[in-house]
């Protein structure tokens, strides 16, 4: 029977290290300097796509917000207003007691205009071009959206939305929601302002 191995034995096998392990000051330099170059080459893009983003998700909050103003209205059997300002939107009922649910934009987004007619606005914002005017949007039990709180007129909608963290070319520069009068169907889409 083989004798167990001792420490010395060990020793002997091993090869002797005449260094101690780890790394030198100047490999941790090198990989501190190729990650800041990627931090650094990183940043920008990330910083674009979460500006861009602002604008596409506040888009998609008040298209949400005038479908639940929609459903609301048709399921609770009262009618519903859609306050739209420069700044943001409440949503509330038609006896305007209590404000059931208000969305704000983030900095650099605004709501420039929402016309009946169609027209495209120019860049004055609403709100500040016709002081202290917002856009009120009503919202009947039968599902109709107006300009009156019976909703008889049936009018349709254009809110233009626009990101000025971005030039107008860009794609995700303005957006703009579609709400039909006889439905209430909200459609967004991208939307290119001119120069």
């Amino acid at each position: 029977m083989a004798a167990p191995l001792q420490a010395q034995d060990w020793e002997v096998m091993s090869p002797s290290r005449s260094r101690q392990t780890g790394f030198t000051i100047t490999e941790l330099m090198v990989v501190l300097v190729i990650i800041g170059l990627l931090a650094a080459v990183a940043t920008p893009s990330l910083t674009r796509d979460s500006t861009a983003r602002r604008g596409r998700d506040f888009a998609n909050f008040i298209a949400q917000g005038l479908q639940r103003a929609h459903f609301d209205a048709m399921s609770l059997r009262v009618s519903h207003i859609a306050l739209v300002c420069a700044d943001g939107m409440d949503l509330y009922r038609t006896d305007q007691s209590n404000i059931v649910r208000s969305l704000f934009a983030p900095p650099g987004v605004a709501i420039l205009d929402a016309p009946t007619n169609g027209s495209v606005p120019s860049t004055a914002v609403l709100g500040t071009d016709r002081p202290g005017q917002c856009t009120r949007i009503f919202f009947n039990a039968m599902g109709n959206a107006g300009t009156t709180a019976a909703a008889a007129s049936l009018t349709s909608w254009k809110l233009y939305i626009r990101n000025q963290n971005l030039p107008p070319t860009h794609p995700d520069g303005g957006f703009v929601i579609s709400l039909t009068g006889l439905t209430s169907f909200v459609s967004t889409l991208n939307f290119t302002f001119s120069q």
